[in-house]
């Protein structure tokens, strides 16, 4: 399996139109996708059913739901009949609502894994200590994992850093990992707003599962180069 295939390519910052040139322009090779908040919340249903109707590609869709745990479950059937191959919540929201979401998983997307998410790769040590007045982040990170493991999620969405926290606990749940950039934007700086970063073959290496690749690809100036990188 080369790196592409565990890549999930997010369709942030781009009109629809933009979507199906972009995707037209791999000549098939990206087979997974990611649709985060601006997307569906500009265009619906609409844009997953028919990404995945005319591209036939897998789709993780990042909603990141985060509310009481009936209200999720409610958002979570909103969903029902979509082609998604994966969902996130996010693991702050409590074990009810975790489990609340894998029962209405279970119910309405049967076809679906729900993954949790713990801290978003745009936070730091010194975003994490303010916001939680926590710095042993190891101990934050284990105890949001064994939620998401006790309230039925199959797996965990976290940077690469984290893996050998997840592993070490042995949990079973599969990791999707953001905050994945070339070598050559991390030794430029060129990391939008991501704090917790690694390159696709660093994060191949410590472990992760899927990995979500976003600007890196869709504002590429020789995409094939770089979707060549990934398959090499």
């Amino acid at each position: 399996m080369s790196i592409l295939d565990r890549v999930y390519v997010a369709l942030d910052n781009l009109e629809k139109e933009e979507v199906y040139t972009f995707l037209d322009s791999s000549n098939g090779r990206i087979k997974a996708v990611k649709i985060g908040l601006e997307l569906y919340n500009k265009y619906g249903r609409e844009i997953v059913e028919s990404i995945a109707t005319k591209y036939k590609v897998d789709i993780f869709l990042d909603l990141k739901l985060h509310d009481i745990p009936n209200t999720v479950a409610g958002a979570i059937a909103s969903l029902e009949g979509l082609p998604i191959s994966f969902l996130t919540i996010h693991l702050s929201g409590g074990l009810k609502m975790i489990d609340s979401s894998s029962k209405a998983r279970d119910k309405y997307l049967p076809n679906c894994k729900i993954l949790g998410v713990s801290l978003l790769t745009s936070l730091d040590e010194n975003d994490i200590e303010e916001i939680w007045g926590i710095s042993d982040q190891k101990n934050l990170f284990s105890t949001l994992f064994l939620l998401a493991k006790k309230g039925g999620a199959d797996g965990i969405v976290c940077s690469a850093n984290e893996l050998e926290i997840l592993h070490a606990l042995d949990l079973g749940l599969e990791s999707m990992c953001p905050g994945i950039r070339f070598e050559d934007e991390i030794a430029h700086g060129n990391l939008s707003d991501q704090k917790r970063v690694l390159t696709p073959s660093d994060a191949t290496e410590a472990g992760a599962d899927y990995l979500v690749m976003g600007r890196s690809l869709t504002k590429a100036k020789n995409l094939a180069k770089r979707l060549e990188e990934l398959s090499s």
